[in-house]
């Protein structure tokens, strides 16, 4: 059967899901996945340890099929194929689709190949991890130890994937999707409907005031979707439509003019990229180098450019300078400038920025001092007091230094870290372009 407007659900199994132990970023991934595929995604379920629950939503989502409720094509479950007696989703699947566990010799001859490669005994609990509803389709995990299947109940296909997102990703890369796309699109031309989605990463303006710039969008663009995502300190837009024709290009560029001229240069990236993918893109493209010197933020800012790929080729050093001493005997800064300003001030950040570019032998230094709390702050340096301080050549090849003063309002540490983090890769990133 081939056919479009394909719907789906996503259920997440696992009382540490339930219960905000962990978060369910499989759900997430899942449905811009699926969207990414013009799928609807109805519904998003979460479901604990217990069999009778697991069995009872697995059930009520395939008998959803009255008038009234639109009924999932494609069910998509992680969670519950490991080999602990709490991993339940496959007697699950076998209680709601009334069938019955078997040693599925396919799933075990995966399970064998896995442990083989790396040396390790197949024991009788992982064997538990084959034992699979007598009438599924395995497919193989080629980054752990749990098979996936997937069954049919009633007109609906549920996938059975491990709640591990590095093997519950590619399983659906590599298995699941293809079986969607042969299932459901195997004589659409998928190319001739496109669903086209931008996103663009901001950065210094709170998520209201975004949404308040972006007023009459809709109106402006009523056949394309408008949506805010906010990961403080960043904001993503993201707007979306489902082209049929070449028109929709044209739409999606005027509307990407649109939001530019609304939001001006607190747009860094018109491609998705955070903070520190995009400071790494730049500095690849003008061939420069970086290196940090951290009070404050600990480390910080280093971690996140180095969480990059490939950022050996900008990235030099980091140097947590925590202490005056440190700041004097590893960075050179003068000791009358921090007996004159003290530690947090724009002309110590400046010496520690140019301290630390000179040591590196880099293009540029940035450096940060300040305050991040909850305690520490005075009347004139409150909690929330950044400075950053910036050092480079300009191009005739004199050092150059600037040093800038913030106050940020958070009263969470760790989220006052975050902020000068991304305030001070983002004052490089202007200096860059």
């Amino acid at each position: 059967m081939v056919k479009k407007n394909i719907k789906a659900e996503i259920l997440s199994t696992g009382d540490e899901v339930l219960w905000g132990d962990i978060d369910d970023t499989n759900s997430s991934w899942l449905s811009l996945k699926l969207r990414e595929s013009d799928i609807e995604v109805l519904r998003i379920s979460c479901v604990g340890d217990r069999i009778e629950d697991i069995a009872g939503i697995i059930k009520e989502i395939a008998a959803r099929a009255d008038l009234r409720q639109k009924q999932a094509d494609i069910v998509l479950v992680t969670g519950g194929l490991g080999p602990t007696s709490d991993d339940l989703s496959a007697e699950a699947a076998a209680l709601a689709s009334g069938d019955i566990l078997s040693l599925n010799n396919t799933a075990l001859d995966f399970m064998k190949a896995y442990f083989s490669k790396r040396n390790w005994i197949l024991s009788d609990d992982n064997i538990k991890q084959a034992m699979l509803p007598s009438r599924a389709d395995v497919m193989e995990n080629l980054h752990g130890t749990a098979p996936g299947f997937y069954i049919e109940l009633g007109k609906t296909i549920f996938f059975f994937m491990p709640g591990v997102p590095a093997e519950m990703k590619p399983m659906y890369e590599q298995s699941v999707l293809p079986i969607i796309n042969k299932r459901f699109f195997q004589n659409i031309n998928i190319d001739s409907s496109r669903n086209f989605i931008t996103r663009f990463k901001l950065f210094g303006l709170p998520e209201s005031k975004v949404s308040s710039k972006l007023k009459g969008f809709n109106e402006q663009f009523p056949n394309l979707k408008l949506g805010f995502r906010a990961s403080i300190p960043l904001i993503e837009v993201k707007f979306s439509g489902i082209g049929l024709d070449s028109s929709i290009e044209k739409v999606m560029a005027d509307a990407e003019n649109w939001i530019s001229s609304r939001l001006g240069d607190y747009i860094f990236s018109y491609t998705g990229l955070n903070m520190e993918q995009e400071l790494g893109r730049l500095l690849t493209l003008k061939k420069k180098t970086v290196a940090v010197a951290e009070s404050c933020t600990g480390g910080l800012i280093g971690s996140m450019l180095t969480d990059v790929a490939g950022s050996s080729s900008y990235f030099l050093m980091s140097a947590v300078t925590y202490s005056n001493e440190a700041k004097i005997n590893i960075l050179g800064v003068n000791s009358d400038t921090l007996i004159k300003y003290g530690a947090v001030h724009e002309e110590t950040a400046k010496e520690m920025a140019q301290g630390v570019m000179n040591i590196a032998g880099a293009d540029y230094g940035v450096a940060t001092s300040g305050i991040a709390g909850p305690g520490g702050g005075s009347e004139d340096k409150p909690v929330g007091t950044i400075c950053i301080g910036v050092a480079g050549k300009d191009i005739n090849g004199k050092i150059f230094t600037k040093g800038y003063r913030y106050q940020f309002t958070f009263g969470d540490r760790a989220m006052n870290k975050k902020m000068f983090a991304v305030k001070a890769m983002d004052i490089l990133r202007r200096e860059i372009i």
